[in-house]
C-alpha cells in the first residue's frame, strides 16, 4: 500500500460514513438480541453448575464421613492386632501404642480409645483385685447391679481426668451400648452404637456421642455360637459428635448445612449433630437427604445450602456479557481504522525483514566455522569468508556451483545419493563421528573435516546450512594418542612378563637354599648347640618369608591390570571357608552378623581381601583364644563388610602406616609375614572403586571396606 492509498483510507467519503452507520444499527439490534438469549442461557447454565457443585460437595462430605469412619475402624483393628500379638498386653504398652498412633492429631474426634474386658459375675472379684494390685486402690465396677455379662472398661487412653471418669464403667449396663456390643460379638464386625451420653462428659460441655466396637476372640471362630462363647473383650473408641464432625468438615464445607440422625427417621430424639441452628429443609436453594450404612447402623444425613454455589466471577458474567457486547460494537468501528494501520505496519515489517537479512549475513560472516548454504539441487547459494579461506576459493568461484566441487572425485556420486535421501526427511545432523570425511581445497590438498547439517525452511523451499570445521590437527593428535596407548600396553605386558620371570627365577635359588638348609638340619640334628639349631631355624624362616614376599610382589604388581570374570558368590559361605582356610588355632571362633548377600562379583578378589583380614587378625592376636566377627550391611550401590577382632588393637600413631608396603607392627622373627597383606587388601578394594579404613580404640580392631554390588570394570588380579 503506497502513501496515497493510505491517505484515502483515512479520508472516506460521505457515502462510506452512511454505509457504516446503517450497518451499525443492524449490528446493535442483532447484538441486543444475542445478549438477551445469552443472558437466559447463562442463567440456566449457572443454575446447573451450582446444582452440580452442590451434589459434588454432598458426595465429598459423605465420602469424607465414610473414609473417616473406615479409618477409625482400621485403628480399632490395629488395637485388636496389638492385643492378640501378646498374651498379656500391659496398661503401659497400651498407652505407648496409643500415644505413638497420634490419634488426636491424625484422627480428630476421638474422645477415648480403649479396651473393655468381658466378665461373668463369678469373675468380678478376681478382676477388681487384679486391677487394684496395679495401684488403683479405689477401683471398682459401676454401676452396681447383677447382670449376666459385664463389659468393663479396663484400658482407656488418653487417661486424663475426663476419661478417668469412665474407668471401670460397665458398658453392658446401658441398653444402646449393650445392643451394639452383642451385635459386634455375634457378627465379628465393627459396630456403632446408637446415640448415647458419654460418661466422660460433664453437664457444662455435654455432646451427643456414640461408640464403635470391635470384638476380640480367644482362638479361631467360625460360627456365631463360637463367637459368643470365645469372646474375651472389645476394643472400642468413644466419640463426641460435635468434635468428630468439626474434624471432618473443618472449613471445607462451610457452605453446607448438615444434620445427622441415628436412624432413618428425622426427629429431635434421633438428632446427633447439626452444623447450624436452623436444620436443613427443602425450602433451601438446594436440599438432599440420604441414608448411609455406617458400622452396622443406618445414619440419615440431611444436607442443604442457601447458597447458589456460584462464584462471584460467575455472578458477574452477566454484567460482563453486556459490557463485552457493547465493546464488540465499538470494536467493529475501530477495526476499520486498525486495518489501515496494519497495512502500514506491514510495510514497516517488510523493511525490518530486509534489515534482518543484512544482520543475518553479518552473523554468517562472523562465524568461526566455514558455512555453506545449498538448495535441494546441491547448488551453493551462500558462503562466508571463513569458507573462502579454508578451501582457497574466491566467493565468485563458489556461488552457483555444486557443493560436490569440494569433495574428492570418488565420493561425488555417492554424496549426491546421500543428499537425495537426506532431503526426504531433513533433520539437524552431526557428522563429526565419521572418519572418512575429507574436503578438497583449490590447490588439490585434502582436509579432514567434520560437518553439521541444519535444514532451513524458506518460503521458496528447503535449504541446507552446512557447518564445516577443519579437524586435521585433532585427527593427528588422536593418532598419536592411539600410538601412545599401544606403547603403554606393550610396556605393561613386558612388566607382567618381567615380574613373573623375576619371581620364578628368584624362587629357584631359594628352593636350592631351602633344600641345603634341610640337609644341614638333618646332618646337625644330633648337635646339641642351641645356636646352631636357632640359626638354621632363622634361615628357614627367612627363606619362607622371601617366598611370601616374591609371591606378594607379583600379586601386587598385577592388581588392577588383569580382567577377572565374575561368578555367583555366597558371601556367608565364603567368609566361613576363608576362616577355615587360614587354619586358626584352637580357641578362635568366627561370628557372622548381618545379611550376607548372594551376588555376582569377582570371587578370587573377595576371597583375597577377607582371607588376609582374618589371617591378620589371628596372626597379631596376643591371646590364645579370640573371636573374629565378620559383619555385612547393604547400602545403595555397595556392601559394607567389617572384620572385627578382640586383639590388642593398634595405636593411633601406627594406624596410617598399616596399609603401606613392608610395614609390620612386630619384628619379622616374631610374626611371620611379608608385610604386603594389608597393602594387597587396600589396592584390591580401591581398584574396584571401594575404600577400606581402620578403627581401633583400646583393644580390638575393625577393618571395614566397601565392595560394589555390580562390577562395572573388572581390572584386577
Amino acid at each position: 500500500m503506497d502513501k496515497d492509498e493510505f491517505s484515502k483510507l483515512h479520508s472516506p467519503s460521505n457515502n462510506i460514513y452512511f454505509s457504516v452507520l446503517s450497518s451499525s444499527w443492524l449490528m446493535i439490534i442483532a447484538a441486543l438480541l444475542f445478549m438477551g438469549i445469552s443472558w437466559y442461557v447463562l442463567e440456566q447454565y449457572l443454575r446447573d453448575r451450582g446444582e452440580e457443585r452442590f451434589e459434588n460437595s454432598v458426595q465429598e462430605l459423605t465420602e469424607a464421613v465414610n473414609r473417616r469412619m473406615l479409618a477409625y475402624e482400621q485403628v480399632l483393628r490395629g488395637g485388636v492386632g496389638l492385643l492378640l500379638s501378646s498374651n498379656d498386653v500391659t496398661r503401659k504398652e497400651w498407652q505407648t501404642y496409643v500415644v505413638n498412633a497420634h490419634l488426636s492429631e491424625y484422627y480428630p474426634g476421638f474422645q477415648g480409645f480403649g479396651y473393655a474386658q468381658l466378665l461373668k459375675p463369678d469373675t468380678l472379684d478376681n478382676h477388681v483385685q487384679h486391677v487394684q494390685a496395679e495401684g488403683f486402690k479405689d477401683y471398682k465396677i459401676y454401676p452396681e447391679g447383677v447382670r449376666d455379662q459385664y463389659c468393663v472398661i479396663l484400658y482407656l487412653e488418653p487417661f486424663d481426668w475426663r476419661n478417668q471418669r469412665a474407668f471401670g464403667y460397665d458398658m453392658c449396663s446401658e441398653a444402646n451400648r449393650r445392643k451394639a456390643i452383642d451385635h459386634a460379638i455375634s457378627t465379628g464386625q465393627p459396630t456403632i452404637s446408637g446415640k448415647v451420653a458419654l460418661v466422660q462428659d460433664t453437664p457444662e460441655d455435654a455432646q451427643a456421642g456414640f461408640l464403635m466396637y470391635l470384638p476380640i476372640y480367644q482362638g479361631t471362630v467360625a460360627t456365631e455360637a463360637e463367637r459368643k462363647q470365645q469372646a474375651i473383650g472389645l476394643v472400642y473408641a468413644a466419640f463426641r459428635m460435635d468434635d468428630l464432625m468439626q474434624g471432618i468438615m473443618g472449613d471445607r464445607f462451610s457452605g453446607l448445612k448438615l444434620a445427622i440422625y441415628e436412624s432413618p427417621q428425622a426427629n429431635a430424639d434421633s438428632l446427633m449433630f447439626t452444623s447450624s441452628k436452623v436444620l436443613p429443609n427443602q425450602k433451601d436453594v438446594f436440599y438432599q437427604s440420604q441414608t448411609d450404612l455406617i458400622g452396622g447402623r443406618q445414619w440419615r444425613l440431611d444436607i442443604s445450602s442457601q447458597s447458589r454455589f456460584i462464584s462471584r466471577s460467575e455472578e458477574t458474567q452477566g454484567i460482563w456479557l453486556q459490557f463485552i457486547g457493547s465493546a464488540f460494537i465499538l470494536a467493529l468501528f475501530y477495526s476499520v481504522l486498525i486495518m489501515a494501520r496494519n497495512r502500514y505496519k506491514e510495510s514497516l515489517l517488510t523493511s525490518e525483514l530486509i534489515a534482518n537479512e543484512k544482520r543475518f549475513r553479518l552473523v554468517i560472516e562472523a562465524s568461526p566455522s566455514a558455512l555453506f548454504m545449498v538448495d535441494k539441487a546441491g547448488i551453493i547459494t551462500l558462503v562466508n569468508t571463513h569458507a573462502e579461506r579454508l578451501f582457497g576459493y574466491a566467493r565468485d568461484e563458489l556461488l552457483g556451483r555444486s557443493i560436490n566441487m569440494l569433495l574428492p572425485d570418488v565420493l561425488r556420486d555417492a554424496h549426491q545419493q546421500h543428499m537425495n535421501h537426506y532431503l526426504v526427511q531433513p533433520i539437524a545432523k552431526n557428522m563429526s563421528m565419521r572418519d572418512d570425511l575429507f574436503g578438497c581445497c583449490k590447490d588439490g590438498s585434502r582436509l579432514a573435516i567434520e560437518v553439521g547439517l541444519t535444514p532451513i525452511h524458506f518460503s521458496n523451499g528447503i535449504f541446507i546450512l552446512a557447518t564445516i570445521n577443519n579437524v586435521s590437527e585433532r585427527k593427528r593428535i588422536e593418532v598419536q594418542r592411539a600410538e601412545h596407548m599401544q606403547e603403554l600396553e606393550r610396556i605393561n605386558q613386558e612388566l607382567d612378563r618381567f615380574a613373573y620371570i623375576a619371581s620364578h627365577d628368584l624362587k629357584s635359588p631359594l628352593r636350592g637354599i631351602e633344600q641345603l638348609t634341610s640337609w644341614l638340619a638333618e646332618d646337625l640334628s644330633d648337635n646339641t648347640n642351641e645356636n646352631v639349631q636357632k640359626y638354621l631355624g632363622l634361615i628357614q624362616s627367612r627363606i619362607h618369608r622371601m617366598v611370601l614376599l616374591l609371591d606378594g610382589l607379583l600379586m601386587f604388581s598385577r592388581i588392577g591390570r588383569v580382567d577377572t570374570e565374575t561368578t555367583e558368590v555366597n558371601s556367608r559361605q565364603l567368609a566361613e571357608d576363608m576362616f577355615a582356610l587360614v587354619a586358626p588355632p584352637q580357641g578362635f571362633e568366627l561370628v557372622l552378623k548381618g545379611e550376607f548377600p548372594n551376588f555376582h562379583t569377582v570371587r578370587a578378589l573377595l576371597e583375597l581381601v577377607i582371607r588376609n583380614l582374618i589371617s591378620n587378625a589371628i596372626k597379631h592376636h596376643d591371646l590364645g583364644t579370640g573371636v573374629i566377627t565378620v559383619l555385612c550391611e547393604a547400602a545403595d550401590k555397595h556392601y559394607l563388610f567389617s572384620v572385627i577382632d578382640d586383639g590388642p588393637g593398634i595405636s593411633s600413631a601406627y594406624q596410617n602406616k598399616v596399609f603401606e608396603m613392608f610395614q609390620t607392627l612386630k619384628p619379622r622373627d616374631e610374626v611371620e609375614g611379608s608385610g604386603l597383606g594389608l597393602s594387597l587388601v587396600k589396592k584390591t578394594v580401591e581398584s574396584l572403586g571401594g575404600n577400606i579404613q581402620l578403627k581401633s580404640q583400646g583393644r580390638g580392631c575393625c577393618f571395614y571396606f566397601t565392595w560394589p554390588k555390580t562390577i562395572v570394570k573388572k581390572e584386577l588380579l
